[in-house]
């Protein structure tokens, strides 16, 4: 009945920021001719739990007017962006469908931004460059057009940013490679770099400290630099002596080779024609008694498919075995220095992160045995990326492993369901990348992609694994690593 009630509301119009609340009283007129009970609640909210109406219902007699009294909040997180927005304010009687009216009231919710910045690792290690990663999360409730930037205090440090620019919604979580430069020492000890990473959003600055520490050209200090300088000067020395020697054997050559008179020449021998080749002694193998370490496993076949395959590797990491030396008999969560004595440091890819997966920040050791009747039966023990409460989610995250040496060599074994496609994206030193593509066979079927650095090309400092980026993350591209092998430049 159109006539049944009159409404007023008070105040017309409210302005909220995140986490706040209003206080608005609905006026009701119960304008039938019988006695009539009310209640309210709001229409346009993400949920029933941001609004509270007291008294739960109004009992009116014809023509008596009552009140009732209203809290509406905005999420502290999530759920509404900044702007404009109408909601609606229902009076009805619980008890007669047809009496019921709607008001308008109108809510300002008012720009609150926050951006988090997290950067991995906080300490750099490397020559002439070195390299970290961004990861970006807009918190707030509005976009945010970011721009990353750089300083250092001695201004000796580049930066170099892949993205520099990055437009972020509300909730979304995207990231940046930062490869930084400075001229090497020559000798002495490391030179440590102090700089500052900055995001810039508008009138939003997030900044964080990084240091980078640069070893130095030659190693052992001013004596090794003095012996080879001295090497350098008997080289010099020699070269010199060579040359004057050189002088006065082809001095002695022009004198042995001056015409004779025809008495002396008949006595002057004539040498022999050497007409059989000489045999040649067969080259000794390869660091036969050279002292340098072998490979701790042989180096398997070429993969017929074109796939990566292993290469040789000095030192190994096998994620079933703890770092006790035991088994790993449950599934646990682990840091991101977990592995660091090994010279091992684990991160998540976060800008590759599901929306859903915006706080898979950790990683985690988990167990899938046969017959478990899970997608994951019979992938056994296996490092993965997930959420910091719960070991199971989010597990489609890939994994960077930063090391504290560059290396030369390295190898991952990964498992997956059969058809499912992975990369290792290598970032060498001088801050190139490139991406080594393998399918994974059967779950719990290891599959190896090794990296080799060739002869004049720039060491690895990072490998990030998992999803290849032709692909979108599914339940069947999630991040199962069961070891990895590398070789640290000497």
């Amino acid at each position: 009945m159109a006539i049944a009630m009159k409404v007023t509301v008070s105040p017309e119009r409210i302005s909220l920021g995140p986490g706040e609340t209003a206080d608005v009283e609905l006026t009701v007129q119960n304008a039938s001719q019988v006695v009539e009970h009310f209640s309210a609640h709001v229409v346009g909210l993400p949920s029933n739990d941001l609004f509270r109406c007291e008294p739960d219902v109004v009992k009116l007699r014809p023509k008596e007017v009552g009140t009732l009294r209203m809290q509406i909040s905005v999420p502290e997180r999530g759920g509404m962006i900044a702007g404009p927005y109408i909601l609606g304010l229902v009076v009805k009687s619980p008890y007669s469908q047809e009496v019921s009216r709607c008001e308008e009231l109108p809510l300002d919710v008012r720009p609150a931004p926050v951006l988090t910045m997290n950067v991995q690792p906080e300490v750099a290690n490397g020559g002439k460059v070195g390299n970290y990663v961004i990861n970006l999360a807009n918190e707030g409730n509005m976009p945010m057009a970011v721009t990353l930037s750089g300083t250092d205090p001695e201004n000796r440090v580049g930066f170099k940013f892949a993205p520099r620019e990055l437009r972020l919604e509300p909730g979304m979580v995207a990231g940046s490679q930062v490869t930084v430069n400075s001229d090497q020492p020559l000798t002495g000890s490391e030179k440590h770099r102090s700089a500052t990473l900055r995001a810039n959003a508008g009138e939003t600055v997030v900044e964080k400290p990084v240091s980078f520490v640069q070893r130095p050209k030659i190693r052992g200090g001013w004596m090794k630099f003095g012996a080879l300088a001295a090497g350098v000067a008997v080289l010099g020395g020699a070269t010199v002596g060579g040359a004057l020697l050189l002088r006065d054997i082809k001095t002695q050559n022009a004198a042995a080779t001056s015409p004779l008179p025809p008495q002396v020449q008949q006595q002057v021998p004539q040498p022999q024609q050497q007409n059989a080749p000489q045999p040649t002694q067969p080259a000794p193998p390869p660091n036969a008694s050279s002292g340098a370490p072998q490979p701790s496993q042989p180096v398997p076949p070429p993969s017929q498919s074109g796939a990566p395959t292993a290469v040789a590797v000095i030192d190994n990491i096998d994620f079933s075995m703890g770092i006790d030396g035991q088994p790993v008999q449950s599934p646990r969560l682990i840091d991101n220095t977990h592995y660091l004595e090994r010279g091992l440091t684990l991160s998540n890819a976060m800008e590759r992160a599901p929306v859903v997966c915006k706080s898979a920040t950790h990683q985690g050791l988990r167990i899938a045995r046969p017959g478990t009747g899970l997608e994951l039966a019979g992938a056994g023990v296996f490092l993965t990326s997930s959420l910091p409460t719960d070991i199971r989610e989010c597990n489609v995250v890939p994994i960077r492993f930063q090391f504290n040496k560059p290396l030369s060599a390295f190898n991952v074994y990964f498992t997956g369901v059969q058809g499912a496609k992975y990369a290792a994206i290598a970032t060498y030193q001088d801050g190139t990348r490139k991406t080594f593509e393998a399918v994974a066979t059967k779950m719990g079927e290891e599959v190896p992609i090794g990296i080799k650095v060739e002869p004049g090309q720039p060491p690895i400092q990072m490998v990030e694994f998992g999803y290849s980026p032709s692909v979108q993350p599914t339940k069947d591209t999630l991040t199962i690593v069961k070891r990895v092998g590398f070789t640290r430049v000497p």
